[in-house]
């Protein structure tokens, strides 16, 4: 009786969601082994257990098992025979592949797939198949989904459609009892009405079940390909141990390290006082020579750029220390419209207002803006040991001595993985603008709106969306957020940090470039750059990435920096490994770590950047650390 109600229900109406399983798995494992050819063995270099690359072989014999599945249920054995065939000749080179590249947990997940594709063959049962395939599929996509940074929808549907096939084989023979109206038509719109249930069902399920795999931590590493030797600004290597807060007795009370002063100011240069009297102090500058003997002086007219300043106190038992700082002597039009005058901002700035009165690229970034002073006077008092967080001790612990290294590298990681000064991804702005971003990753009914601002402060919450403007144009009022509009393009840098605390990737490189511009980076030192837009297969147009060029002190090459999100920001060996967007899946927000290979860091890279001055020439691929050449 059984085997006679199965069979009047195995129709091919009940066997598309099967099919399309099968169908999505198939074009989703093509595209994600296609575009993560580099990803293969380096799956604990990013912190997972097995590779995208991976992920995109398995997908695929999830596809061809699906397919076996099906025409088991539809009762086809030639065409089941013929696909275990399939399966037999495309895993064997797959699981040696997986033995090159010592991805074992991918090879164990082959061999599963193999003995359930076997089993399920010789019961003649195709339900655990497809069970199996759709909770497999989504343990794969939970290890490996970040291959495709708008991709949750795209990896969650054929595991989704997996579970419901093999829930719907696995109730054949009940489904003739459920109610159905007479005539042909009224059955098959009856099943068609159980299938969407039962697809709402499972939806609900998964959307319950899902878990976002966590940020696993990147590989720190000292060196870099395209590190150089790295001295001190008084040309003396000095170690610095993070675990201590004052590995270097300050000598320097005035200035402080890394300010900057209008040429012909007075400057008052200040020691500390000598324990042992009596000493002798040597003030040197490197731009204008031993500037004066005393303890405390003021000076005038010194040169214009950047001063290593050197203190060497020496006292009457003849023990010498020695302190440096950096200094800076601007043009008297560099940020001069601006009151209150900034303590740090660059020598060789154009720029003379911030918003809403200066340029564009002044607006954008904002060099000569007070209110971000404190980002530099943190990474200052992280360098000097006067300050302590997880982002300072990361820093310290990498500039081999270098102060202005040190202020870089701080300013990189809080910006970046420790999430200090900005936090999350803005998705909001993609939809106000209409960006593909949110709407590939959204319901269509959120396109063209300004959803997901959950988890950011009241400011976001507050922001209107007209699309129709654009840039700082869009920004109007500090105070007021309805007056602003949450479009995509660059707020002025000093909204973006210190009020809405949240952007997407371009908000991310311009403002990182102006924290680095005022702690001493100069104009072909930190600049905004990005990858050109491209297409993505089955997902449609990519509108590009943006990212910072920076070069460290002591350094022939630059580094890639992508602080989006949160991400890894540097790594010192060469590219970034990833960096965080946030899309949703079912209209919940989720965090997909996004990896290098898809941005076209290299590959992709526009020949100009921009910083404060404008269009500034990005450099060539061969003086990028970790690029080809």
């Amino acid at each position: 009786m059984l085997m006679q109600s199965t069979s009047q229900v195995s129709s091919p109406l009940l066997a598309i969601p099967g099919v399309l399983a099968s169908i999505f798995s198939l074009a989703i494992g093509l595209v994600a082994l296609l575009t993560s050819l580099a990803s293969f063995g380096r799956q604990a270099e990013y912190g997972y257990l097995i590779s995208p690359g991976a992920g995109g072989i398995l997908f695929i014999h999830l596809a061809i098992a699906g397919m076996v599945g099906m025409a088991i249920y539809l009762e086809q054995e030639k065409g089941a025979r013929w696909l275990q065939i399939s399966i037999a000749l495309v895993g064997l080179p797959s699981l040696i592949i997986f033995a090159y590249f010592r991805e074992w947990l991918g090879g164990i997940f082959l061999i599963a797939i193999a003995a359930a594709v076997y089993y399920s063959s010789q019961r003649m049962s195709s339900a655990p198949l497809l069970l199996f395939s759709g909770l497999v599929g989504f343990l794969v996509a939970q290890l490996a989904i970040t291959t495709l940074p708008y991709g949750w929808k795209a990896w969650a549907i054929p595991g989704v459609l997996f579970v419901l096939a093999g829930l719907i084989v696995l109730l054949n023979g009940y489904l003739a009892l459920l109610p159905t109206g007479r005539g042909r038509g009224a059955r098959f719109g009856s099943r068609l009405l159980y299938a969407l249930f039962f697809s709402l069902v499972a939806f609900g399920a998964i959307a319950l079940l899902m878990q976002v795999p966590h940020d696993a931590g990147g590989r720190i590493s000292n060196a870099c390909g395209c590190n150089g030797s790295n001295l001190s600004a008084s040309g003396t290597a000095v170690s610095l141990d993070p675990g201590s807060s004052q590995d270097l007795r300050e000598e320097i009370i005035a200035p402080e390290d890394v300010r900057t002063f209008p040429q012909g100011e007075s400057i008052l240069f200040q020691a500390r006082d000598c324990e042992n009297e009596p000493c002798q102090y040597l003030w040197w500058s490197d731009r204008d020579g031993i500037l004066d003997s005393n303890q405390s002086f003021s000076r005038r007219g010194m040169t214009a750029g950047w001063h290593s300043v050197t203190l060497t106190v020496t006292d009457g038992s003849g023990c010498a220390s020695r302190d440096s700082i950096e200094l800076g002597v601007a043009p008297p039009s560099a940020c001069s419209d601006v009151s209150p005058l900034p303590r740090y901002y660059p020598v060789d700035t154009p720029c003379r207002d911030i918003w809403p009165n200066g340029t564009e690229s002044c607006q954008e970034i904002e060099v000569c803006h007070p209110d971000l002073d404190y980002i530099v006077l943190d990474a200052v008092r992280c360098c000097n040991g006067t300050a302590s967080s997880p982002a300072c001790a990361w820093a310290r612990a990498h500039a081999d001595g270098d102060n202005k290294r040190c202020r870089g590298l701080y300013i990189i990681r809080a910006f970046g993985p420790d999430a200090v000064y900005m936090q999350g991804y803005a998705l909001f702005k993609a939809c106000c603008s209409g960006y593909p971003e949110c709407t590939r990753t959204s319901w269509p009914s959120l396109a063209g709106t300004v959803s997901f601002r959950e988890g950011f402060n009241q400011n976001v919450a507050n922001l209107s969306c007209r699309q129709e403007e654009w840039g700082v144009s869009a920004w109007r009022s500090d105070t007021n957020m309805s007056e602003n509009s949450a479009v995509l393009g660059l707020f002025p840098a000093h909204a973006t940090v210190n009020i809405l605390q949240t952007g997407v990737c371009v908000d991310y490189a311009a403002a990182l470039t102006t924290a680095l511009r005022k702690a001493g980076y100069n104009k072909s030192e930190a600049m905004v750059a990005a990858s050109l837009g491209y297409d993505l297969p089955l997902l449609g147009d990519h509108p590009g990435h943006a990212y910072n060029l920076v070069k460290l002190p002591g350094e022939e090459g630059y580094h890639i920096v992508d602080t989006t999100g949160n991400g890894e920001g540097i790594n010192p060996e060469g590219l970034p490994h990833y960096f965080w967007f946030v899309g949703n899946f079912m209209n919940q927000p989720v965090r997909i770590r996004v990896f290098d290979w898809w941005v076209g860091y290299c590959s992709k890279i526009s020949p100009y950047g921009f910083n404060d001055l404008g269009s500034v020439k990005a450099p060539a691929s061969a003086e990028i650390c970790g690029c080809p050449g």
